[in-house]
């Protein structure tokens, strides 16, 4: 019997040390009075353990069981901290040993991957140039119309500041196809471009604006065509795809060829940009994705779209929508998303805008996903997560500047959009300035009827609309409240859980240092002694460095999570023996953004900040 019941108190010892230390690991890193201690929970767990062991058992058994407890632990913490989403970058595979290429290969027997990484070194060249020449039409032709909003959004609101982007020593190192997805009758290659650049800001209305300089990253951008489609070459000549017809005069919204008609970036005809994703966003949260690989086939069944239906084109849409949607809050123009927002979602946001005009410093989005699929009735219902950076400045009368976010914040948000069940086909795109009964083109107006057929330009009969804007745990109700229409739910749980407590902590610590424009060598040696504690690549973190000053705040959704993040903040910022006021207004702009619309009773915000404590 006491021979059992040691064995007994060994095995239940083991497994509870293994819970435990994963708690402990987890949250390790969050601590306000430590860079590298472990949260209460599990430490007191592991405790409890150690000492129940010690009474327990009999010596020498009791000494030997707990040591390897305290083994145990270590083993998992380290393994935790070598699992950081931070520390991988691509590895550069073969293109016949990447993920989905077999299948691809199979489809597309004419695929010579030499002449598509060609035509990607081409494409990133030629839109470096586009942006900094703040012109795309040399390039749209094989932008999705997502792509050229997102591009044309950070235009207007550099020409609203006076603002240009210099670029010097561009050079590309690598190019390597991480893997290929198949989307509904369209295929879709994901491509790292590992690069550096020497870039500069450069504001006429505010020299404080003015920032740059030389950058090593990484971006990920996915490339889709239709699958089988042969591809013509779209990355030479400024041609047509289909007649041939010139098209260096082109520019705008449009990609309709004005000799034939021919869209040149459906993916018919070749290669098109559909997306690019920073690198920490695509690493952390495409994996976890995968486990709903026949998400644009469930998709699919449910909208019952022609074979033209794409989850990629869905958030292109949906990126191309938000965009508009915040650049028309910034300008105070409800023009901007009129025709493609339901009435409710228009009321709400006119109702809401500023009083003063706020213009977007910095504004990109860092990545576009697909969250949940949903039968309402008659009509469908996709939501789609979009998180995005930026910085507000606010623009006066007289043309001065005042910061608004003291740094470069990020936020994400959930956009519902809505079709009918039974939706004709559409002809044009409202995203793409484009009547989706007639195909006539249209111009930003307050007038929700096509000035040429007369259909309801907002109605749900032919195109997506975007009928919600909702905050991460309003989606959540949403979806708590609706589970049983849904044939596609994600949980946004995943677009956070790429990163926990210490990577957003060591995210920021980064901004946090490079908030006054000066590395001084106390701040270095924080971060690294940091990043030593926390098992981040020493390698990794000279490179971070090295980009802090284009690094965005980053938090988590808990209000918990969120202090222990804050609380590291300050640490750094005191690491050099003092705080400046660029440190100290960008610890108010974190404070007023992330904690205090919790603090003050946001919705559902003390039940979010216990739910993530764990």
């Amino acid at each position: 019997m006491v021979r059992r019941r040691i064995v007994r108190w060994v095995l239940v010892c083991c497994m509870l040390v293994l819970v435990a230390g994963l708690l402990w690991a987890r949250a390790g890193g969050g601590g306000g009075d430590s860079g590298g201690g472990g949260d209460g929970e599990g430490l007191g767990a592991l405790v409890w353990m150690i000492i129940e062991v010690l009474i327990h058992l009999p010596f020498p058994l009791n000494i030997l069981v707990a040591a390897a407890i305290i083994g145990i632990a270590i083993l998992i913490a380290r393994a935790k901290k070598r699992q950081s989403i931070l520390n991988k970058m691509p590895d550069g595979r073969p293109v016949d040993k990447v993920r989905g290429y077999d299948k691809f290969a199979a489809a597309n027997p004419g695929f010579k991957p030499d002449e598509f990484y060609t035509k990607v070194r081409n494409a990133f060249m030629a839109i470096q140039d586009a942006w900094q020449k703040q012109d795309l039409a040399g390039v749209r032709r094989f932008l999705s119309d997502g792509v050229w909003q997102r591009f044309e959004s950070q235009f207007r609101m550099m020409r609203t500041l006076k603002q240009k982007n210099t670029i010097e020593k561009l050079e590309i190192h690598n190019v390597s196809i991480d893997r290929i997805d198949v989307d509904g009758s369209y295929d879709i290659v994901h491509v790292a471009i590992h690069a550096s650049i020497i870039d500069r800001f450069v504001c006429e209305t505010d020299s404080s604006l003015n920032s740059g300089g030389k950058e090593d990253f990484v971006e990920y951008w996915s490339f889709i065509k239709k699958r089988g489609a042969v591809a013509k070459d779209m990355y030479g000549k400024p041609s047509c795809p289909n007649c041939g017809g010139d098209l260096s005069g082109e520019s705008g919204e449009s990609t309709k060829c004005p000799y034939c008609g021919s869209i040149t970036n459906s993916g018919a005809f070749d290669w098109v940009l559909a997306e690019i994703t920073q690198a920490d966003d695509y690493i952390g949260i495409h994996p976890r994705l995968r486990a709903t690989e026949n998400l644009a086939d469930k998709v699919a069944d449910l909208v019952g779209e022609s074979d033209d239906f794409s989850v990629q084109l869905i958030e292109d849409k949906a990126s191309n929508g938000y965009l508009q949607l915040l650049i028309g809050r910034a300008l105070r123009d409800p023009a901007m998303f009129r025709r493609f927002t339901s009435d409710d979602v228009f009321d709400k946001e006119q109702a809401a805008f500023d009083k003063r005009t706020i213009v977007y410093n910095r504004l990109y989005l860092n990545d576009v996903s697909l969250l949940g699929a949903r039968r309402a009735g008659k009509k469908n219902v996709l939501a789609i997560a979009i998180r995005a950076s930026f910085q507000r400045v606010v623009l006066h009368d007289n043309g001065t500047v005042e910061k608004l976010d003291h740094g470069v914040l990020s936020r994400t948000e959930v956009l519902l959009l809505e079709r009918d069940a039974d939706a004709a086909a559409s002809k044009g795109s409202l995203y793409a300035h484009n009547c989706p009964n007639c195909g006539g083109p249209l111009e930003n107006a307050l007038d929700t009827k096509c000035k040429w057929c007369g259909a309801v330009l907002n109605s749900t009969s032919r195109e997506w609309i975007i009928t919600a804007v909702m905050q991460v745990h309003e989606y959540e109700q949403y979806v708590s409240e609706h589970k049983s229409e849904f044939v596609l739910r994600i949980s946004p749980d995943l677009l956070e859980k790429a990163y926990d407590v210490r990577d957003f902590a060591f995210n920021n610590v980064l901004v946090m240092v490079a908030a006054d424009g000066v590395f001084d060598k106390e701040e270095i040696a924080f971060v690294n002694e940091v990043a030593k504690k926390w098992g981040y690549n020493s390698q990794m973190v000279a490179a971070m460095i090295q980009q802090a000053p284009n690094l965005s705040v980053r938090m988590p959704e808990g209000l918990k999570q969120r202090e222990k993040v804050f609380a590291l903040m300050e640490k750094a910022a005191y690491a050099d023996g003092r705080v400046d006021e660029a440190e100290q207004r960008l610890l108010e702009s974190v404070a007023n953004e992330y904690l205090k619309p919790l603090r003050e009773g946001s919705p559902n915000g003390e039940q979010d900040a216990g739910a993530q404590a764990g």
